[in-house]
């Protein structure tokens, strides 16, 4: 792969806003984004409003993204709990351009088996949306937990955030996927090795470029991408077309 040649345009589909000032923090990422070649970010909000503050943090990303339409794609929050104030917060988000439902189990206190999620995953299937969800942290959000969660709800799409490499090994990634077709891996934080084994078991429209930001950085990223010598058309699937496709990005 001529890395430096096709090192433009790429969508980061795993970013999520550090708390902060959200116009100094989103600027400060472009500058960061440009200078790796990433024309396109998918982000969520940061983690106070992942947990409790879910229509502040959905407001915000809304009009981060009308000031920002060509850089910037958002994923809407609704802690599950709230029951059907979360279906109607995740649906207000939804309409004001939305493009996806952030779940992140271990800040919003629930196991992705539980049926307490099943409300927003049936919204977002009427509002034809994928779910990206954090996985990685034992107990409630691993990646067979996220295969059952997809299983039952198999119309839908689902993203494994971080392939489960946040907190624990994320071996199972790629036998969790295996068991439905309707996850694709997030590959930001796991390492070259596993993203590879994916690439080749899954195949490359299954897997979705991310940095992980601010977690990980994109210098991190792409230099772990080396060793998986992708070919010319492999790296626009992997780094910007699936992304397009499941986000309903436009070019």
């Amino acid at each position: 792969m001529k890395q430096a040649a096709m090192q433009s345009n790429i969508i980061d589909s795993a970013m999520r806003l550090p708390a902060g000032n959200p116009k100094s923090e989103v600027s400060a990422w472009f500058d960061l984004a440009e200078r790796w070649g990433i024309s396109h970010t998918v982000a969520a909000p940061p983690d106070e409003f992942v947990m409790a503050f879910n229509d502040e943090g959905n407001a915000m990303m809304a009009d981060l993204v009308k000031q920002y339409p060509d850089r910037l794609s958002a994923l809407a929050v609704a802690n599950p709990w709230y029951g059907e104030k979360a279906v109607d917060t995740l649906k207000r988000a939804f309409e004001r351009g939305l493009c996806g439902l952030y779940l992140h189990p271990g800040r919003q206190g629930f196991h992705l088996t539980e049926s307490v999620v099943d409300p927003l995953i049936e919204a977002c299937l009427e509002y034809g949306k994928p779910i990206y969800s954090h996985t990685g942290t034992p107990i409630c959000a691993m990646p067979f937990q996220l295969a059952e969660l997809a299983r039952r709800f198999g119309e839908a799409t689902f993203v494994m955030g971080h392939m489960g490499w946040t907190d624990f090994c994320g071996y199972d990634a790629v036998p969790a996927a295996q068991q439905t077709p309707n996850i694709l891996l997030d590959t930001s934080l796991a390492c070259s090795s596993i993203v590879a084994d994916a690439i080749e078991k899954l195949g490359v429209g299954r897997v979705l470029f991310g940095t992980g930001y601010p977690r990980s950085r994109p210098a991190h990223e792409f230099e772990k991408l080396k060793p998986l010598n992708l070919s010319e058309e492999d790296f626009d699937k992997y780094a910007r077309k699936n992304a397009r496709r499941i986000w309903k990005i436009n070019p």
